[in-house]
């Protein structure tokens, strides 16, 4: 048996883990950076990120899809905070255009629609083609009647329609394009230089382009998309250096004040309301690569998605997709510790390998929960009886008394559950499995009828307790 006592450095660990994703053809091109409390530590790019076969770096400006997000609540709170709006204001308080179809009454807030729980349809597999679209054109859309598929304020449900609606509240609460707010009154205060809306790139910034292969096997160039109405979902361009840097900013508001810590542009307040949860997702019971039982318990925030559990606390995070292009950021509040990754492909997994390299990072540097015992937020959880179907069904998962399935699920309804329970969007899923989205929407909706569940959420928590996912 060896004696040896000298490590692997960690940056070597983390490259060799990224360097694999171009190596086996996921994508053309991938950066990564990681991060500690005071900003970027360590960065590094493989693969070509354009026709002149460039190798990408730090500050290869890359679209950030639905990464957006965080960065368009935060101008919302900013806008509270100034007095200009209330998250509880109804969406039609800003947006008269907003019509619900059926008489349907209760009308979503502004903050529900930033937290995914306004009760629109997820609409994933539908929104990429109309990024462009003038904000007229949707605004004529809506006003013919929107149709929801729960009660708001009730579930989780992704909808990008929905945060494009806030987007647009946004602009006509503080009278100025959307575009102009969030330059002038958040990109630029806290030196986010190299972070722009989609249509407004300079244009001797290196910029990424997006690929996907042909049935030869040959990288094949998209065109360049720019948003329109849909920028508050999904319009942003940034880089390795500018998200981490954000991503720094967000989670020091968790972190004991430092004199550096002095921006005037959002409180440290109401960055961690950003952060907050508002609305759950039931607990889940999953095994690790290793067979280790892991308890976690997630949610959504304000464009932000959040994970607890018992070995590492909290983590915060947020994946963005759009033809040619998956992008990743996670970061840890309490150690500073964070991890984004750009890449120009649709294949592979980017979200699992940077929830990976964080974890990696974590525990080299034994970062985790400390001085107290993680429990799962069951105080916001204003349902009580709620709650206690969810524990229940967690007992059961525990006590190995699985629940049965009176219809067997096909083998395909199963694959795509797979891929669901990995953090999937539909589109993700069907690049992935070589389907449509459409497609991967009908099976997971004959998946969730044979399941007895409502939501995606639901049929991957059942479909985890009923041991037919891992």
């Amino acid at each position: 048996m060896s004696d040896e006592v000298l490590q692997v450095p960690l940056r070597k660990e983390l490259d060799a883990l990224f360097g694999q994703h171009t190596a086996a053809g996921h994508s053309r091109a991938l950066v990564y950076g990681v991060t500690d409390q005071d900003g970027l530590s360590h960065a590094a790019g493989f693969g070509a990120v354009d026709e002149h076969d460039r190798v990408p770096d730090a500050d290869v400006v890359f679209p950030i899809a639905s990464m957006t997000k965080s960065f368009i609540a935060c101008a919302v709170l900013i806008a509270r905070d100034q007095g200009r709006l209330s998250l509880h204001d109804p969406i039609t308080k800003h947006v008269p255009e907003f019509v619900l179809a059926g008489g349907q009454r209760d009308v979503p807030t502004i903050e529900m629609l930033l937290g995914m729980c306004g009760g629109l349809t997820e609409d994933n597999s539908w929104v990429d083609p109309f990024i462009n679209s003038p904000i007229e054109d949707l605004l004529a859309r809506v006003s013919k009647g929107v149709r929801l598929s729960h009660l708001p304020g009730a579930v989780f449900e992704y909808s990008n329609l929905g945060f494009t609606m806030a987007g647009l509240a946004l602009s006509r609460a503080v009278g100025r394009p959307l575009a102009e707010f969030v330059t002038e009154e958040l990109l630029k205060p806290l030196g986010l230089t190299s972070t722009f809306c989609d249509t407004a790139v300079p244009e001797h910034l290196p910029r990424a382009v997006g690929y996907s292969l042909d049935t030869e096997g040959n990288w094949v160039a998209y065109q360049p998309q720019t948003s329109d109405a849909f920028l508050g979902a999904g319009g942003l361009v940034s880089t390795v250096r500018d998200l981490t840097r954000w991503i720094t900013w967000l989670g020091s508001a968790f972190r004991p004040a430092r004199t550096d810590d002095d921006t005037p542009v959002l409180s440290r307040l109401s960055r961690r309301d950003l952060q907050r949860v508002r609305v759950f997702m039931p607990p889940s019971l999953s095994l690790t690569g290793i067979g280790q039982a892991r308890l976690s318990s997630s949610g959504y925030a304000l464009g932000l998605g959040v994970t607890t559990d018992l070995h590492r606390g909290t983590v915060i995070s947020h994946s963005g997709g759009l033809p040619g292009f998956w992008l990743a950021m996670a970061w840890h509040p309490e150690s500073g510790h964070g991890a984004v990754v750009l890449t120009n492909g649709n294949r592979g997994n980017p979200s699992a390998l940077c929830v990976e390299a964080l974890g990696r990072v974590l525990n080299h540097n034994q970062a985790g929960v400390t001085g107290h015992l993680v429990t799962l937020p069951l105080a916001a959880v204003d349902n009580t009886l709620r709650f206690e179907a969810q524990a229940d069904r967690l007992a059961t998962a525990l006590g190995g008394n699985t629940p049965a399935v009176s219809t067997p699920l096909t083998t395909r309804e199963l694959d795509v559950l797979a891929q669901v329970a990995l953090g999937c969007t539909n589109s993700e899923a069907a690049q992935r499995l070589s389907l449509k989205p459409e497609t991967v929407k009908s099976y997971l909706r004959s998946a969730a009828a044979k399941l007895g569940t409502r939501t995606r959420h639901e049929a991957v928590s059942r479909a985890r307790r009923s041991r037919l996912i891992p």
